[in-house]
């Protein structure tokens, strides 16, 4: 079911609407990209606004105000493929910018995780460390973790679910000594504890959930990761002192 109420859209999300509806009669095939490009808005604002209007994705609201038949997006379509093209088109910038507002605060680094996300922090910890003076660490045992931070560290610990091992030793000990965390997952888990500074969800969809966390895709991650960098690298060539 769909119910359509514009009285929910603020001003700039309803001239948005009222051109992309004009432009998708004339185009149905018009891509997220396009669209927010024409409208002078972000990817992410375009998505924002379809939702607010009750459908599920960009594809649906060119559907509707195509006259075309809207077709429900199921569970069993839903390849892993489709969820990440669904993220890129949805893809939150503002989070990135909120990371570089927290990330440049501290002179030191430590970046954690285990299993299959440990190489994305090793990834991560080696394109920072080109290209910023901080000093960054990456670690994927806890003890050697602790014993990194001190009152001018961010802690960042990157987890699909944060379900697969608890981090409440780790994150005690480090608030103990007066470093900050960020704890980046990529599915929602509204189970954890209190102790952490920030916490970032990536998505709001999950992976097939007959995969264990160790399993499961980093794709996101990585996305997420070259959006850093990328927004890190075009502020050195701005400012290059």
């Amino acid at each position: 079911m769909i119910n359509i109420n514009v009285n929910k859209l603020n001003p700039l999300e309803f001239s948005v609407h009222h051109k992309l509806s004009k432009m998708i009669k004339i185009n149905d095939k018009i891509k997220i990209l396009e669209a927010a490009d024409e409208c002078d808005v972000s990817p992410s604002k375009v998505s924002k606004l379809v939702r607010k209007l009750g459908f599920e994705n960009f594809k649906q609201y060119k559907q509707f105000f195509s006259g075309q038949e809207i077709m429900p997006e199921t569970q069993d379509n839903s390849t892993e493929l489709e969820r990440l093209k669904s993220f890129i088109e949805s893809f939150d910038y503002e989070l990135v910018d909120q990371f570089l507002t927290i990330f440049k605060k501290f002179s030191r680094i430590v970046l954690f995780g285990l299993g299959p996300s440990f190489i994305c922090v090793e990834y991560l910890a080696y394109k920072l460390a080109l290209i910023s003076e901080k000093n960054i660490f990456a670690a994927q045992s806890e003890m050697y973790a602790q014993h990194l931070v001190n009152e001018d560290t961010l802690l960042i610990i990157f987890s699909v679910t944060g379900k697969f091992t608890s981090f409440e030793n780790l994150l005690h000990d480090v608030k103990s000594r007066g470093a900050e965390t960020l704890l980046i997952l990529e599915e929602y888990n509204n189970s954890l504890n209190g102790e952490i500074d920030n916490i970032f969800y990536l998505t709001n969809s999950t992976q097939n959930e007959n995969l264990l966390p160790f399993e499961k895709t980093r794709t996101v991650f990585f996305i997420f990761i070259e959006e850093i960098i990328a927004k890190l690298m075009s502020e050195r060539h701005t400012n290059p002192q």
